[in-house]
């Protein structure tokens, strides 16, 4: 019942209710002891008085009628003190339970701010905060709450734009590479097999590019993977991985130092822990310099994995450390183009370390290299 009727008649009603039950009880209290002390105990004085003292009356102007008489004044005055106390206390619950709704009304009022606040609030405008003026109540705390919640929803929402965004643009670029070889191919009365091969050679590279963009997008989307309970060898994974990308350590000229790995074992998915650790290593060979080193070490520190994957590359502004693991998020967009990728390598990567209960975090400098730390 309480429940379909606003918060300030609910609080006014059961002030009222409280304020009621105690005037009742002070009232009907002071009621019986008035009735009892100046009604039935003086009547009862003059009744014993007359009884005593009848011979001296008799002598007097106060007889047993006047006794009377003042006995029937008192019970009449009893009377009429009662009624007073009841319209009094009447007249109290209703001016108390007035007060309480105009004082209820403005206890409420930023609530009633909070509340036009939030249905002006539109899908596109998530701009508008509420003002709690310094407010160290249970409401200033409700309205400092709820603007904390309204940047993180920003905040979400502007990635999640950021995102729409970017992900049609990776995939219109390899569309529109497709389109344009297929126009020119169009144009040709007589295409040679060179120029066949050619464009074929360019779609299919723009095909497995968007595969592997749409087969990233669905890692990301996934809730949990399956076989979270697998034991991984780390040595064994790392080594895999280094020979898998040979030739692009061959070709820079690079170096990889190992340590700490032997005998170290993790428990999750191999298939996932394999992709976050290759494109963890993919990155420090892509960002790094000629002739420059790459290092692969693990630790145990208070139950937990600690692996640390650092590089002697081009590094990564600090400010820029935050946002990298944002999908699509690209520190140099030209540079990361040319080298390939669609930017969500270290999402992905802070994605499945964080479905087997790890973390993930980055120490970088420009032009100082970078250490990617994982604890698992």
């Amino acid at each position: 019942m309480l429940k379909k009727i606003s918060l300030r008649a609910r609080l006014t009603l059961l002030s009222a209710m409280v304020m009621a039950c105690v005037a009742v009880m002070l009232t009907g209290m002071f009621l019986v002891g008035a009735d009892r002390i100046f009604v039935r105990n003086l009547q009862q004085h003059f009744v014993t008085q007359s009884d005593e003292y009848d011979i001296i009356l008799s002598t007097t102007e106060l007889n047993r009628s006047d006794a009377g008489e003042i006995t029937f004044t008192i019970k009449q005055a009893g009377s009429q003190f009662n009624i007073w106390g009841a319209a009094g206390l009447a007249l109290m619950l209703f001016l108390g339970t007035g007060a309480t709704w105009l004082m209820a009304g403005k206890a409420l009022k930023p609530l009633r701010e909070l509340t036009g606040t939030i249905e002006g609030i539109g899908g596109n405008d998530l701009s508008r905060r509420v003002e709690h003026q310094d407010r160290q109540d249970e409401i200033g705390q409700l309205a400092v709450s709820f603007n904390h919640m309204m940047d993180k929803v920003s905040a979400s929402f502007e990635r999640q734009q950021r995102f729409s965004a970017s992900a049609a643009h990776e995939l219109k670029t390899p569309l529109a590479t497709i389109l344009v070889n297929l126009d020119v191919l169009d144009m040709e009365e007589k295409a040679s097999a060179a120029q066949m091969e050619r464009v074929l050679s360019i779609v299919r590279t723009n095909t497995e590019r968007m595969i592997q963009l749409v087969d990233n997008l669905f890692q990301l989307t996934a809730k949990t993977g399956d076989g979270m309970c697998e034991e991984v060898l780390l040595e064994e994974m790392f080594a895999e991985i280094l020979e898998e990308q040979t030739p692009q350590l061959d070709a820079k000229h690079l170096s990889v130092s190992l340590s700490g790995l032997s005998g170290m074992k993790l428990t999750g998915n191999p298939t996932m822990l394999y992709r976050a650790m290759s494109n963890l290593v993919e990155n420090a060979i892509k960002y790094n310099r000629e002739n420059g080193s790459i290092s692969i070490s693990a630790s145990r520190q208070e139950g937990n994995t600690i692996i640390k994957i650092s590089d002697t590359g081009i590094g990564i502004p600090e400010e820029e450390c935050e946002r990298i693991f944002e999908p699509f998020y690209r520190v140099d967009q030209s540079r990361s183009r040319s080298v390939g990728g669609s930017g969500l390598g270290l999402a992905l990567v802070k994605d499945i370390v964080e479905k087997h209960g790890g973390s993930i975090r980055v120490n970088s400098r420009a032009g100082l290299g970078s250490e990617f730390i994982l604890y698992l």
